[in-house]
Parts: structure tokens; sequence; C-alpha cells
């Protein structure tokens, strides 16, 4: 299995199922693994035969500054969502957490993991670019 990763990248956003995780922004930290639909840039050595990470950083940054949820659950599937429709993918596993939430805990949060579905159209560019 061929797969790029992001690891523990920090997103403000506003998310909480209660009043007061709504006042001000929190930060996130978010792990992303996604699955390589082809193999040809282990070959060509071409940004364009890849998932390029910085597309992949930039839409979760920019899908997060202007959403905002209740629960890390609908979070997570809607970037998931964003994701596999931008990019073509076989495989994603995303983690995200906040931290201060629970007493005792250092971060609390949301993992998923899932085969690319079959429905979703991805672009003609894997790289986002």
């Amino acid at each position: 299995m061929h797969s790029i990763f992001i690891e523990d990248l920090k997103v403000k956003t506003i998310v909480g199922a209660y009043a007061e995780e709504r006042l001000q922004p929190q930060t996130l930290t978010i792990n992303v693994e996604i699955g390589l639909a082809t193999f040809h840039a282990f070959q060509s050595d071409k940004l364009k035969d890849t998932i390029d990470y910085a597309a992949v950083a930039s839409l979760i940054q920019d899908e997060l500054a202007s959403s905002s949820f209740k629960l890390l659950e609908r979070l997570v599937e809607h970037l998931c969502e964003c994701i596999e429709a931008r990019f073509e993918i076989s495989h994603i596993q995303m983690r995200v957490a906040k931290s201060g939430i629970v007493p005792g805990a250092r971060q609390v949060g949301v993992s998923i993991s899932r085969d690319a579905r079959p429905n979703q159209s991805p672009s003609s560019n894997s790289s986002g670019k």
C-alpha cells in the first residue's frame, strides 16, 4: 500500500457541542494518511503523478477557516469527503484531536479509516493544482 501523510497539522476553527466551546476558535491537531490510487510518482519523480501535500494541507485549512461544526465526527467526515472529491485516492485515514476538553486527558478526538467511495469523482489532476 502506497500513501502520503501529513502529521500534526495545527488548524484553528470553531468546533464544539457546547456554547462555551464555540466562543473562540480552538486549535485542532490533524493527522491524515491518503492512499495513492496510482504508483506512477515512484518511477516518474513528477509532482503531477502524486498528491501534493501542500494542496491537501491548504484544502484542510481553507475548509476549516470557512466552516464551523458542532461535532468532530461531522468535521472529519466533511474533510474526508472534500479530499475524496478533489484527489484520486484509494483510501483515507484521518485523526482529529483537540486539547483541554476532558480534565485529565491530553487530547480527545475522532478518527476515521476507509476505502475511497466509488461515487466520488476525482479531479482530472491528482496533484490538486
